[in-house]
């Protein structure tokens, strides 16, 4: 079998760049000073790492500070963009993400009891974000309330059966936008970080799952446990499938919603993130990492459980690598426009 070989920043023009642009292909023009351009690929899919530092969302575009990811100035610190290479003068000068005919965004959130963490989350929704669902697996605090408060254009979805799985695919059937983002509600992912998703999306890619372990992520919140045990799920992961991933459970990732009938998601338990990714990968899908930070959550505890949450991922590695065994992947569903 071929091995789905990442691009990585050596392979590109220079270290930290992190993109390859293919020999007779010009890349697209850059959205904004902060992202790379993303390859156009051809041929077998690809999966691409964006490993550099220099890819957030949340990056200043002016002043004089010496602090993380300065975008002009003469800031000197970590992650500062005074070298970035400015446009070629032949390209077209940059796009804006409001721009007629863009791809509309669904970002689905799913939550349990998570009423002191919603707003710090909501709050910091970008507005490139068009509809916001959150799936509530029946809380038993004030989850609902504070969402309408938060956000009263919120799209509120009750789901019965317990599960991240089960609240992840009630949340996708509800979605009505070109692209679905999903992410957690305990304030663990940055918002911030949503453009960078789409950015790459929009550009050449049909899955992008975020990476606490590759350059420009990393997490506060990991246990010493949770790393080997995903660094053990991963190695399996690649040697399995052929593929060169750098994180493999974790529930920050984007994909368009047309491919939703081809993913087919099953699974019930956090265990969903796994099986998403292997069917982007199984299905010739182009798959990118981008960097994430994952943070400690700002309140209550995870429902997560390493040990019995760890058997049923790599249980999900050993049923998704028989593919026969798999039904015949439905047609893509329908268009948004369809559905109203």
């Amino acid at each position: 079998m071929t091995r789905n070989r990442i691009v990585t920043p050596e392979d590109g023009h220079q270290a930290g760049q992190g993109v390859v642009e293919p020999e007779g292909h010009a890349p697209p023009p850059l959205l904004d000073a902060t992202i790379p351009a993303p390859p156009i690929l051809s041929g077998p899919p690809t999966v691409a790492v964006i490993a550099t530092s220099a890819v957030s969302p949340a990056i200043e575009s002016n002043g004089n500070g010496n602090g993380h990811g300065s975008a002009n100035g003469n800031g000197n610190g970590n992650g500062s963009l005074n070298g970035l290479r400015k446009p070629a003068p032949t390209r077209a000068p940059p796009v804006t993400r409001r721009r007629a005919g863009r791809l509309t965004v669904s970002l689905v959130i799913p939550a349990k009891n998570e009423a002191r963490n919603l707003a710090t989350v909501l709050d910091r929704v970008p507005k490139c974000v068009d509809e916001i669902i959150l799936v509530d697996g029946q809380s038993t605090d004030v989850t609902q309330l504070m969402a309408v408060s938060c956000r009263p254009d919120i799209r509120i979805v009750s789901e019965e059966v317990a599960g991240k799985g089960n609240a992840l695919r009630a949340g996708f059937a509800a979605a009505k936008c070109d692209l679905i983002i999903a992410m957690d509600a305990d304030g663990s992912m940055s918002p911030d970080e949503i453009p960078q998703f789409i950015y790459f999306l929009e550009h050449g890619f049909d899955y992008v799952k975020g990476s606490r372990f590759v350059s420009g992520g990393g997490s506060l919140d990991i246990t010493s446990l949770r790393k080997l045990g995903n660094r053990g799920l991963l190695t399996m992961a690649n040697l399995l499938y052929h593929t060169q991933m750098t994180d493999l459970c974790y529930g920050f990732f984007g994909f368009h919603r047309k491919y939703l009938g081809h993913l087919d998601p099953l699974a019930s338990g956090f265990e969903i993130e796994t099986e998403l990714t292997l069917r982007a990968v199984l299905a010739g899908l182009r798959v990118a990492e981008v960097p994430s930070m994952e943070m400690p959550r700002r309140s209550g505890r995870s429902s997560l459980r390493s040990f019995p949450d760890g058997m049923r991922v790599f249980r999900t590695l050993l049923r998704e690598r028989n593919v026969d065994a798999r039904s015949s992947v439905p047609a893509p569903i329908a268009a948004p426009e369809q559905l109203a």
